[in-house]
This record gives C-alpha cells, sequence and structure tokens, in this order.
C-alpha cells in the first residue's frame, strides 16, 4: 500500500513538473491553487492576529477537504497551516501531522521555481514548523538544523515590503535559535542570534522580550552588571517588574558579602528562574547556607547545582554539533548564479527521471500483485491469532485489576488521614498560595478574560505547581497519564490548576490563552475520565481514588 501510495504521489509531482514547464516562473496560480489566494490566505492573516478564530477557520477547511476534494497544492499548504494553528494555540503534540512530506513536496517544487518568493515563504514555514516539531520531540540538534534551513531559505525571499509577517518570522526564527544556544552554554553565539532577532522585530513587546534575554545570557557569563542594564532597559520599553532580575540583585549582593539580604533575591530566583538561573542560585544559596550553619538546606542546594553540572556534561555532544552547525551557518555565503544557468535541461532530466521512477515502480508491483495479495492473506491470518491470544491476556489482566482495585480500595480505607495530610500540604506549598494570592480579589468571567495579561503564570510557575502535585501525591502526573493515555502533559497542567478551584475563565487567564481553548480542553479530560463531574470534583476524586 506505501508503493501503491509512493507511486500516486510521484504521478501528481510529475503532473506539477508539467505545468511548471508551461508556468516557469510561478508555483502557484488560480488553477492549481485556488485556496491559497483566499481562504488559505485569510487562514495566514488570522494566526498572527487571532490563533484561536484561525482554529475555527482551520477546523472548517478541513471539513471542507473531506466533502469536496483540494488541490494537491492547497491540501499540502492545508496541512502546514493545521500544524502552525495547533503550535499558535498550544495544542501541538505527537498526534499531529507530520510535516516531513510538506517538506519533500516543497524542496521538489523549489527545483522547478527558484525564483516563486510565495513558495520561498512556504517552504520556509514548513521548516521552521518542522523544527517546532523536533523540538517538541526534545530534539535539539535535528530543531536547530531546520531553524537553519528555514533562515537559509529566507536568504532567497525577495517581497520583504509585500510580505507582511516576513521581517517577523525571521525575528522569531532567530529567536529559536538563541534559546538553544543559550541552553548549550553557547553564549556569544546565543547574543548574536538576540541581536539578528532584534534587527527584524519592530514592537516594542518584542525588543523588550529580546533585551530581557540578552540580560538572561549576561546572568548565565556572571556578568550582573549589564544584565541589570538590559531589564532596565526592557522594562522601560514594556514593565514587567523586577522577578527577572532576582539573580543578578542577589548576586550583587552576594558579591558584597551581604548574604541577609542577598538570601531572599537568590531564592526567588531559585524558584521562578530558567535552569541556568536556578544553578547560578543553588551555588550562591548553598554557600550562604553554609555559612549560617543551615545543613539541611545547603544540602539540598548542592544536590541541584551538581545534578544541573552533570547534566551540562551530558550535553556536550550535542553542544559540539549544535556549535558546528551554526559555525557552517555564519561562515560567508558562496555567491552563486542564478537565472540562466537554471535551465530546461535541468527540467527535462528531473521529469525523465520521475518517468523513470514511476515506469519502474509500476512494474515491480505489476509482477508481483499476486505475491502481495498472498502476503496480505497471512497478515490477516496472525492477526486474528493475536486477537484471540490477546483476549485470553485481557481477561487475565482484567482479573488482576480487579484484585489491585480491591488491594487499593482497603489501603485506602486505612490510610484516609494520610490523603488528608497530603491535601493540607500541597495547598500549603508556596507556588499553590502564590498563584490563589494572585487570583485573589479579582472577578473574571469568560468574557472578560483577555483583561488580565499580567496574570499570566511562567513556565517555572507551571513547573513548580506539577512537582508539588508530584511531591505530595507520590508519581502522580506519571500515574494520571498512564491511567488516560490519551490526555498528555499539558492537560494535566489544567488538571493542576483546577485542583486549586479555578474555573475555565481563571484557568485561561492563568494559562494566557483563549477560553474557548481552555474550555475544549475541559471536555477533552472529563470525556477521558468518563464523568460528569466539575474537572476539579473528578481530579480529586480521582486522587483519592488512587492514593
Amino acid at each position: 500500500m506505501r508503493i501503491i501510495r509512493f507511486i500516486e504521489y510521484s504521478l501528481l509531482l510529475l503532473a506539477v513538473a508539467f505545468c511548471a514547464c508551461s508556468r516557469p516562473k510561478t508555483a502557484f496560480t488560480e488553477l492549481n491553487s485556488p485556496r491559497h489566494f483566499n481562504e488559505l490566505r485569510a487562514v495566514e492573516m488570522l494566526l498572527e492576529t487571532d490563533p484561536d478564530k484561525a482554529a475555527d477557520s482551520v477546523d472548517g477547511l478541513l471539513t471542507a477537504a473531506l466533502d469536496a476534494s483540494f488541490t494537491l497544492m492547497d491540501s499540502i499548504e492545508l496541512c502546514l497551516r493545521t500544524v502552525q494553528m495547533q503550535y499558535k494555540n498550544h495544542w501541538l503534540d505527537e498526534e499531529s501531522p507530520d510535516l516531513a512530506p510538506v517538506l519533500a513536496f516543497y524542496d521538489s517544487l523549489a527545483v522547478l521555481y527558484p525564483t516563486d518568493d510565495e513558495l520561498c515563504y512556504l517552504r520556509a514555514n514548513a521548516y521552521y514548523y518542522k523544527g517546532v516539531e523536533y523540538a517538541f520531540a526534545n530534539d535539539d540538534v535535528e530543531a536547530f538544523r531546520h531553524y537553519l534551513d528555514a533562515l537559509g531559505v529566507m536568504r532567497q525571499f525577495k517581497a520583504w515590503d509585500e510580505h507582511p509577517y516576513a521581517k517577523r518570522f525571521i525575528a522569531l526564527a532567530y529567536t529559536r535559535l538563541s534559546e538553544i544556544l543559550y541552553t548549550y552554554g553557547l553564549y556569544d553565539e546565543a547574543m548574536e542570534a538576540c541581536g539578528n532577532a532584534s534587527t527584524h522585530f519592530e514592537k516594542d513587546n518584542d525588543l523588550a522580550a529580546m533585551l530581557r534575554y540578552e540580560a538572561n545570557i549576561y546572568q548565565a557569563e556572571k556578568d550582573y552588571d549589564k544584565a541589570l542594564a538590559r531589564f532596565g532597559q526592557a522594562e522601560a520599553l514594556a514593565p514587567l517588574g523586577v522577578d527577572a532580575m532576582e539573580l543578578s540583585l542577589g548576586a550583587k549582593l552576594f558579591e558584597l558579602q551581604q548574604y541577609d539580604s542577598a538570601y531572599p533575591h537568590l531564592k526567588r530566583a531559585f524558584a521562578n528562574g530558567d535552569r541556568k538561573a536556578r544553578t547560578d542560585a543553588a551555588a550562591k544559596l548553598a554557600e550562604i547556607c553554609r555559612a549560617k550553619g543551615m545543613t539541611d538546606e545547603e544540602l539540598r542546594y548542592t544536590r541541584f547545582y551538581v545534578e544541573s553540572s552533570m547534566r551540562e556534561s551530558r550535553m556536550t555532544s550535542k553542544k559540539m554539533e549544535i556549535d558546528y552547525l551554526y559555525d557552517e551557518f555564519t561562515a560567508p555565503q558562496a555567491v552563486e548564479s542564478t537565472g540562466e544557468k537554471e535551465n530546461n535541461a535541468a527540467l527535462l532530466l528531473l521529469v525523465l527521471l520521475l518517468i523513470a521512477v514511476v515506469g519502474f515502480l509500476a512494474f515491480i508491483i505489476v509482477r508481483n500483485r499476486s505475491r502481495i495479495n498472498h502476503i496480505e492473506n497471512q497478515i490477516v491470518d496472525i492477526t486474528e491469532k493475536h486477537q484471540q491470544e490477546n483476549a485470553v491476556k485481557d481477561r487475565e489482566i482484567s482479573q488482576m485489576a480487579q484484585q489491585l482495585g480491591d488491594a487499593r480500595k482497603r489501603l485506602a480505607d486505612v490510610t484516609n488521614h494520610t490523603f488528608e495530610e497530603a491535601w493540607q500540604g500541597f495547598n500549603e506549598t508556596d507556588v499553590v498560595l502564590k498563584i490563589k494570592g494572585m487570583m485573589e480579589g479579582n472577578d473574571i468571567m469568560i468574557k472578560n478574560v483577555g483583561l488580565f495579561p499580567k496574570l499570566k503564570l511562567k513556565e517555572v510557575d507551571f513547573i513548580d505547581l506539577v512537582r508539588m502535585v508530584n511531591t505530595n501525591f507520590t508519581d502522580c502526573s506519571q500515574r494520571f497519564l498512564k491511567d488516560f493515555p490519551e490526555l498528555n502533559s499539558s492537560d494535566f497542567r489544567q488538571c493542576c490548576l483546577a485542583m486549586l478551584g479555578m474555573n475555565d475563565a481563571q484557568m485561561a487567564v492563568l494559562e494566557g490563552i483563549s477560553y474557548s481553548g481552555v474550555n475544549r480542553r475541559t471536555k477533552k479530560i472529563l470525556s477521558a475520565m468518563k464523568t460528569e463531574n466539575t474537572l476539579e470534583q473528578a481530579i480529586l476524586t480521582y486522587l483519592r481514588n488512587n492514593w
């Protein structure tokens, strides 16, 4: 079946190639990509201005594609926009469409239309969001490689004045590069990429974000004076408070040996900073605790510092590869002559190659059709046999699960007081008190969730919240996601907020997304848990039953 699909795909590419023979300058026309000029262009604008509304538009186009077939070029672009929409709405997960076929298609098309700016921009987007998919899968090297490829394609892009989002797209790509370079300790390169991003950003908020990022890099290099200067410049453009400055403030006081004054700043930096800020703060806190005779606290911070340092050493091979890729990208580019050298001979060679491949594969399939049918029949027989064997195993597992459930119920009856103590301990943790304090006095309703941007939690707050849940309810996240495999870590984070008694409107403010996005996720979680309770009731019931 895969071979058949490959043949169909090759035939479509062949058709595109023949179409290109008559239109050597432009890949997209009203005939072969009508939705590219209408619905898909409208989706692109919504993705930059209203991602939640863009989700509805993409859903509508996906439904329309089922009712009436799209052209190949529109279908490929719709796949790209689907991944882009999921990323903008924080819905990207393992089940999102794979962009590898999209990249292969645009790369092939770029050979035929090397000067088409629209194709160039879409191809760069495909590389960028494939990099996002790799980043989601924690493959930093491949993510970095694809971000570089996206910028490499944008070097060929000519339509700067005509395209409203091109400069910001390049800035975002450089921002992703800077984040990865910073993570792997390549600070000079990270600063260079950050500077490139700043030259392409135009809004004060974006420029302030870059200044804060430069400050983080200076902090990592322990140049706290420059870090504080950058934080001050960022605060003048877009005030966010002094939270980000805590490490630099604490470090300056630490250098002056004013340990009592430095301690609260460093402690807040350890609680709320990124990994590098926490590592630096941990080293200084361990020394302060040693001087004060706080042995338990000293051991805690020392252990974190050692573990973080060991993690850095394990990243060495990836660091070398990322450094090499960035050096290759920033090396002077050889000037390549285009235009006249890309003539009809290369196009004809590509067409002949496609014809040869399709003909050879067709010959193999015709000759081996009966063998394929025989193999398919064997697969069906084997599948039926496995289903029978699995049915027996399922019955055995069901019996074991019943026994385990009975034992767990008896254990819960014996240790019910322990659950109450764990629940009380969880509600007294710093992160829970912080979140509840932030929400106190704010009357948040569905229609005004966008009025509280400063209440959006940082990523480190979510990490702390999940960690406190797992600390007080041992390995809760692991057991929860195992019990409900259709849910992901983002869904569990929303469950943690629900444990605090937050409704959908409040959770939308804390997560910094739309109310409709939170509401859809709540319904998804309740559906997976097969309950008609509220999300808070469902989570508390789950904790009690699994304590």
